[in-house]
């Protein structure tokens, strides 16, 4: 397996596909039973006529596991690294949240969980990714060329060498290549 490939038999991504889940669990969790989602979230909901508050989180779970899902499907592993990365910042904002707001903080220990793995996760992905880039550019650009070099008046000496250059295929040739 390459290390450039990022697929179903990477860690990292089953590690971000249990993130896009629960998000996705949260998000229809939220819509279903919103009384239950913001119980178990940490804060109480004082009266039913405000579940649209609830369905505002949903939306917001349920969009982010789309997301994630959609960037797993396209195998956007650097995106995914800037997405787990940034996304830190929204259970430590719930964390605080409940901690300043709720009478139990019990619930809050479940969004410092999700932060820490976040965490972990987007650093796993960066090491990845720099693996990756660094097998790249070792692998990808170098062209091995042997080299057959003859002596007109010594035929039977002739030498053969291996070349190796190095050449950013992405520009073109500086020069033409002619069969003989």
């Amino acid at each position: 397996m390459s290390k450039s490939y990022w697929g179903p038999k990477s860690v990292t991504f089953w590690l971000v596909g249990v993130v896009t889940l629960l998000m996705l669990y949260l998000g229809v969790r939220g819509f279903v039973q919103p009384e239950a989602a913001i119980r178990d979230f940490g804060l109480p909901l004082h009266d039913n006529e405000d579940n649209y508050l609830v369905h505002i989180k949903a939306d917001r779970d349920l969009f982010i596991g789309i997301f994630l899902l959609a960037l797993m499907i396209l195998r956007m592993r650097k995106a995914l690294l800037v997405v787990m990365l940034t996304s830190i910042l929204m259970p430590t904002i719930d964390a605080i949240l409940v901690i300043t707001n709720a009478a139990d903080t019990t619930p809050s220990w479940i969004h410092i969980f999700t932060a820490l793995y976040g965490l972990v996760v987007g650093w796993m992905l960066y090491r990845e990714e720099q693996r990756a880039t660094t097998v790249s550019n070792h692998n990808g650009n170098w062209c091995h060329l042997l080299v057959r070099i003859s002596d007109r008046s010594a035929p039977q000496k002739t030498v053969q060498s291996f070349v190796s250059l190095r050449w950013d295929f992405s520009t073109e040739l500086p020069f033409h290549l002619h069969q003989r």
